[in-house]
């Protein structure tokens, strides 16, 4: 509240107050005058009448100033209403929304795109490996496709670019408590034991995670330290 706010309201009590003893002095005059004292009384309550009447000339004065002290008190709040939401909005528009937006696709994109790669790179050197008799070649009879590589297993089909879509999306549903969330289960998918074992979490923990619902949390938190080149 404003100094001109406060002081138009302290202005407006002060001339209503004034009014009232003035009406409650009129008040007392005229009776006196029906009780037949009329020679001075009639002479006060004149002087009275005109007192009050300057009095609520004050206080119509003071209601104006105090709508006045209103409306400019209404028009800062506004003001500052609007400053605080365009401080706020502006990293929250509909625009700012779209660079994460894109980004986010670009991610998916980007993801989906290197599951399609690792799929057609396992079939064409798995054919490789059978061909040339190598003890890398672990099955290659249906419904098993896998041949290992420094340590570890690649086995056709098992990354599928849909798959791991959603899992993302899901645990980003999980973590911001998001209605509708894709179906995934609670087990750990083998690429997010991967990046849980490069955010320092064992096995063991990545498993409790999984069955208490915590997954999600931790592997979101994982992914925003931005854990790069983890192999199991």
């Amino acid at each position: 509240m404003t100094t001109e706010l406060t002081e138009a309201q302290r202005e407006l009590a002060d001339t209503k107050a004034e009014i009232a003893e003035l009406q409650a002095l009129i008040d007392g005059l005229e009776e006196k005058v029906r009780e037949g004292e009329e020679a001075e009384e009639a002479q006060q309550l004149g002087e009275q009448y005109g007192l009050k009447r300057l009095a609520e000339l004050r206080r119509e004065a003071a209601e104006r100033k105090l709508a006045k002290a209103e409306a400019a008190d209404l028009a800062r709040r506004r003001g500052e209403a609007e400053a605080a939401a365009r401080a706020d909005m502006v990293e929250l528009s509909d625009a700012a929304l779209a660079v994460k937006y894109a980004a986010a696709v670009a991610a998916l994109d980007d993801l989906a795109a290197v599951c399609v790669r690792r799929e057609d790179a396992m079939r064409g050197h798995l054919k490789a490996f059978v061909e040339l008799g190598m003890e890398n070649v672990i099955a290659n009879a249906p419904p098993q496709h896998i041949f290992a590589l420094d340590g570890e297993l690649f086995e056709v089909g098992t990354r599928r670019p849909q798959d791991l879509v959603t899992r993302a999306t899901a645990h980003v549903f999980r973590v911001r408590a998001l209605r509708d969330a894709p179906r995934i289960g609670d087990r750990a998918h083998p690429v997010e034991r991967v990046l849980a074992a490069a955010a320092g979490m064992s096995e063991q923990e990545t498993k409790a995670a999984g069955e208490s619902g915590a997954l999600a949390g931790r592997l979101v938190e994982a992914a925003r330290k931005g854990v790069k080149g983890a192999r199991r």
